[in-house]
């Protein structure tokens, strides 16, 4: 059985699909503000695709001079980001990379908007002008403005002209 090859550093740093059960981004190559800045915005985008678990590889830092600079500026942004994106992470391949468990996206607000009292105890008739007045310009009858255009009919059908 044949291994496929890593896509090139230069067609973008994630191996999403090179085999591997969850999403995978490798920092090799960068320097340590561009893998925090790659790192969190990659976060945020499998999050907002609901995704849950995925691998951040930064290598352990062999051939760095001095301390891994990717793998601590990886860790401190996890450390920052716990709680509100990250529900927690573990070393994996020896030190290499992060299993990151991610949190869920918040749930759309899927309440409908509050309906005012005019178009609440509006009779159907005034509604349903207000509607059409509204159709014959283009304009899908929001709450807000079915209520804007109720209290114009009523000041017209009152004789009080703006």
């Amino acid at each position: 059985m044949r291994r496929r090859k890593p896509p090139p550093a230069d067609q973008g740093v994630t191996r999403e699909s090179w085999g591997k059960v969850h999403p995978v981004l490798d920092l090799h190559g960068l320097t340590g503000d561009e893998a925090r800045r790659r790192t969190e915005q990659w976060l945020l985008d499998r999050q907002a695709e609901r995704v849950r678990t995925v691998v951040v590889v930064t290598g352990r830092g062999l051939h760095s001079q001095g301390i891994p600079v990717i793998r601590n500026e990886v860790e401190h942004l996890l450390q920052m980001l716990k709680g509100t994106l990250v529900v927690r992470w573990e070393t994996a391949g020896f030190g290499g990379s992060f299993q990151i468990e991610l949190r869920r996206p918040p749930e759309p607000d899927r309440r409908p908007p509050p309906v005012h009292p005019l178009v609440r105890e509006a009779g159907p008739s005034l509604r349903r002008r207000a509607e059409e007045a509204l159709w014959d310009l283009g304009i899908d009858p929001t709450p807000a403005l079915l209520e804007a255009e109720i209290r114009r009919i009523l000041r017209e059908e009152a004789g009080e002209d703006d």
